[in-house]
């Protein structure tokens, strides 16, 4: 990938629902394949150090490239020469709640996290990720919506999403709201308690490393809510499970489920699973391959969902084509995009979704 050079001028910090603090670097504007890039992510502390030299600092100069032409990162940094400097410091505080940070290492990373159990920007990613497409897919909660929710004291966890019929006399008196748009999101609200799905639960939880592939095997095993909350008291060994290992079992055991029980006592849906679909095994027919996914997609919602299906059938996927790469996933296998380039010099077939469905799923 080509390179752009250009200047840093500031790290920020974005937090995740578990109190990860990600810093982002901020450098001059650059256009990169006809379009303005001025921001990039360094994922944790050892890549922050790594990529910029340690801390980084003030007008520093650096080279910026789109990954797979699609993700902004830096490829290099100039080297301090110990000149004098705005440097740029880890936060001591959290630049939202202002309370204490602290360091963690997990396997060979360092992490920066806020010590704030109550953290606003906690609340406000759990809760995001709890209504989004990943969780329960409330529609009308937009994060924007729950923010003004928290400002406004209703929302003060999860199960305050509950009780906000309470406010509906006041909400629809709101500047941008109004009877019809507040009744839709109380009824999608509402309608959760019976057609929220055991793992569509699990996955909303934001239990680390437990996403959507991971919570249907859970539903595999586990006939709803009870009985999955009976193995975690119990100490489960959940690597037992395909596709689990100890990080994973032990992510699941260490995590709290204070709010869950409380609120599947709310959604009778996630406590029984339809004994049809418990113990079906998903066909592996995926193990060993390697997929890169490019292009628009139309048979599925987005390429999320694509990986989601290829892993749980146990392939994997990745981004950027190599020799071990088996198939190249997009719709215009004539175009002479970057991969489809890479995947035709390597002998890599090119197939579309539908040839994807029907040589994997439909077979």
């Amino acid at each position: 990938d080509e390179t752009y050079p250009t200047e840093l001028l500031k790290i920020e910090w974005t937090m995740g629902r578990t109190g990860i603090l990600t810093p982002v670097a901020v450098f001059k504007p650059v256009d990169i394949d006809g379009s303005t890039v001025e921001r990039a992510n360094l994922h944790n502390l050892s890549v922050l150090k790594n990529t910029l030299h340690g801390r980084g600092w003030q007008g520093q100069k650096i080279e910026v490239f789109k990954a797979n032409m699609i993700i902004p990162q830096i490829a290099s940094a100039e080297e301090d020469d110990e000149r004098t400097k705005y440097y740029f410091m880890k936060p001591a505080l959290c630049p939202i709640c202002k309370n204490p940070t602290s360091v963690k290492q997990e396997n060979d990373s360092e992490f920066l996290f806020c010590d704030n159990p109550n953290c606003e920007g906690k609340l406000i990613n759990r809760l995001d990720h709890f209504c989004g497409k990943k969780g329960l897919d409330i529609r009308g909660l937009s994060k924007a919506t729950l923010e003004k929710l928290i400002d406004w004291g209703w929302v003060v966890n999860i199960l305050s999403l509950y009780e906000l019929h309470k406010y509906r006399f006041l909400w629809i008196q709101k500047p941008g709201f109004g009877p019809k748009s507040v009744d839709n999101i109380l009824a999608a609200i509402e309608a959760t308690k019976t057609t929220a799905t055991f793992p569509a639960f699990i996955s909303a939880l934001g239990i680390p490393l437990i996403g959507g592939v991971q919570a249907k095997e859970l539903s595999k095993h586990f006939a709803g809510w009870f009985e999955f909350i009976h193995a975690v008291e119990s100490n489960f060994d959940f690597s037992t499970l395909s596709g689990f290992g100890t990080v994973k079992s032990e992510s699941i055991l260490n995590f709290d489920y204070t709010e869950a029980i409380e609120l599947a006592k709310l959604l009778i849906s996630v406590c029984i699973v339809p004994i049809e679909d418990k113990g079906v095994e998903t066909p592996k027919v995926c193990e060993g391959l390697t997929f890169v996914i490019t292009g628009s997609l139309h048979e599925y919602k987005n390429r999320a969902e694509l990986t989601s299906i290829i892993e749980l059938l146990g392939g994997k996927v990745i981004g950027s084509i190599s020799k071990n790469t088996k198939y190249l996933i997009n719709k215009d296998s004539t175009s002479e995009s970057t991969k489809n380039v890479a995947a035709k010099r390597l002998g890599i077939p090119i197939i579309t979704e539908a040839e994807f469905i029907s040589k994997f799923i439909e077979k």
